[in-house]
């Protein structure tokens, strides 16, 4: 079972934005949570660009509606930062992720 407690958190905190593109250092916490997450998700050291989709149906199983919907909220934020692409291929199916390059860029560790 994966632990997505940073989810429960409250986090009112805005996202200030530099000539319409989001200011990375200026994401909300839980935000930033999320982008660990997915970092510890991927592969150690990926072999390509092609890291491979997360299906959040899969990271979100068992889990509380108010979870699942604050990390899918948490997915647009990123899609909107171009720190992932989202993509569904059928009307309530699985939503998979794939994070960017720019994301690795943005927060390596």
């Amino acid at each position: 079972m994966q632990d997505l407690s940073f989810l429960e958190q409250d986090d009112r905190t805005p996202i200030v934005e530099h000539g319409g593109t989001p200011d990375f250092g200026a994401l909300p916490r839980r935000t930033r949570s999320v982008v660990q997450f997915l970092q510890g998700k991927l592969p150690v050291t990926p072999i390509s660009e092609d890291t491979g989709d997360l299906s959040l149906n899969t990271i979100l199983e068992g889990k509380t509606k108010k979870i699942c919907a604050r990390m899918f909220y948490e997915a647009l934020v990123l899609k909107n930062c171009g720190l992932v692409n989202l993509n569904k291929n059928e009307p309530y199916g699985d939503v998979t992720l794939k994070v960017t390059s720019r994301l690795n860029e943005q927060f390596s560790t």
